[in-house]
């Protein structure tokens, strides 16, 4: 089976030419050939062709419920899911725990019709445990993720499995999590397209946190469009989650419409940083992706800001100690730990197994107050959120729309920011680049629109390579 789009499979479902089940079978038979290489996933939904039998026959009576009605959809290891899969964190701790609820974004997927194909794995803890050399997309259970294109390169995390799962095909679309570049970092690793959404526009409840402040949930696929259609589903308010009620009231964005929209008169902003001038090669694909997006009407600007974003472990740390502990509450009685500390002590008593790169960000966050009242944790927080300020008046002081970068940084992630990645090129280097696209807060809609157009006009991504019959 070539590599098929969310859009494309639901109209080959729709004019009868596969089925769900058909389709199961044959991303299982992918996991089977690629998945032992790769080490991507971690439990399998071995119910999975049962719900597509039942979905098929539903289809044929009612009609499809959504987009992804009868879609594999892998799922982030870190993301609760009440069923037959377990959901570990990638950690010893969490290896017998079977969730006794879905997280929300779980029940929405459910109920849009996708089949949970597997949970993706993760590094562990979504990379916030260690402080010395743990590589990304590395735990204790289920060991390291590899790159599918080049085993030497660094997969990054924490969405390591989300990411390389959609990268080799193993399902169309994979839902990760980001607290500071966990989508973008990996996505842009693996050739693929993600969203970060903005804080509150996705509920949390039921996801292993680092800190509400700053975790979202966002999908992870080969194209924009997908992403949209993914994004669309999950969104929405919570009562679990207050940040959701930040979601603007009136009428709801069109991501998928977007995704077509003309980009005439769209006010792009090239950000550079001062002191980290692009090296050659990201200064010729910014070149690229500008000439593509003034053909198409949009109006470039050059922006450079000083990145002056304090360490955002200060902030962190303090958070997932309070976090961390409300999250072990709603799984009492699942789980062999009920707090953070419980959790160092499970893991220090065998730390050779469990926690063979140290725990240092856990005893870290441990000694920290957990009601956020310590005046060097409140130091910190006001001087990020001014900062995060100062990078938001960007859009106002340039006028411009969306700001677009080859830069990683963490000031999307931090303030809350909507950001999409899409490949700038081919992997070739050992060293991929992604076009990443800024937006202000709930405005994907904008995003998804400049993203699309870049995505159509450079036509960047070049699927990995495999064996017919790798199985290694």
């Amino acid at each position: 089976m070539n590599e098929r789009t969310v859009a494309e499979l639901q109209d080959m479902l729709e004019k009868g030419k596969t089925s769900s089940e058909q389709l199961i079978r044959d991303y299982l038979h992918h996991i089977e050939m690629r998945n032992p290489s790769l080490n991507a996933l971690g439990d399998v939904n071995h119910h999975a062709i049962f719900e597509a039998r039942a979905l098929d026959s539903e289809r044929r009576q009612k009609g499809k419920r959504s987009r992804l009605h009868g879609i594999p959809i892998l799922v982030k290891d870190n993301i609760l899911t009440y069923d037959t899969m377990r959901t570990t964190a990638n950690a010893k701790v969490f290896e017998s725990l079977y969730a006794p609820y879905d997280a929300t974004i779980i029940k929405k997927l459910r109920a849009a019709g996708a089949i949970i194909l597997a949970k993706a794995s993760l590094s562990e803890f979504a990379y916030y445990m260690s402080k010395t050399t743990m590589p990304s997309g590395f735990g204790a259970l289920f060991g390291q993720v590899a790159h599918p294109y080049d085993k030497t390169v660094d997969p990054l995390g924490s969405s390591t499995g989300s990411a390389v799962g959609v990268a080799a095909d193993l399902a169309p679309v994979s839902i990760g999590t980001e607290t500071n570049g966990s989508l973008i970092s990996p996505a842009t690793a693996n050739s693929i397209v993600s969203i970060k959404p903005t804080l509150g526009l996705v509920s949390r409840h039921g996801i292993i946190p680092v800190s509400s402040m700053q975790d979202t949930a966002g999908p992870m696929s080969k194209t924009v469009l997908d992403c949209a259609i993914v994004l669309d589903l999950i969104k929405g308010h919570d009562e679990h989650d207050a940040t959701t009620s930040m979601i603007p009231t009136g009428e709801a964005q069109d991501y998928l419409s977007a995704c077509d929209a003309s980009i005439e008169g769209l006010r792009i902003g090239l950000l550079n940083f001062k002191d980290h001038e692009p090296k050659e090669e990201e200064a010729s694909l910014q070149k690229e992706a500008k000439e593509a997006l003034e053909s198409a009407g949009a109006i470039i600007k050059p922006v450079v800001h000083d990145y002056d974003l304090p360490d955002n472990t200060l902030t962190l740390t303090p958070e997932m100690h309070r976090d961390m502990n409300v999250f072990l509450r709603t799984i009492k009685g699942h789980s062999e730990v009920e707090t953070l500390l419980d959790l160092i002590r499970y893991n220090h008593a065998d730390r050779r197994r469990r926690i063979p790169h140290g725990q240092g960000r856990f005893i870290e966050a441990q000694g920290c107050d957990h009601r956020l009242s310590d005046p060097a944790y409140l130091k910190a927080r006001r001087e990020t959120d001014q900062a995060v300020q100062r990078f938001i008046k960007l859009f106002e002081t340039h006028d411009v729309d969306v700001l677009m970068t080859t830069k990683i940084t963490g000031y999307a992630p931090v303030g809350g920011l909507p950001v999409i990645t899409v490949p700038a090129e081919a992997f070739k280097n050992k060293m991929p680049t992604g076009m990443l696209f800024i937006g202000r807060h709930f405005e994907e809609s904008t995003l998804f629109g400049v993203a699309s157009s870049y995505e159509r006009l450079s036509k960047k991504r070049v699927p990995p390579v495999f064996s017919t019959t790798e199985k290694k």
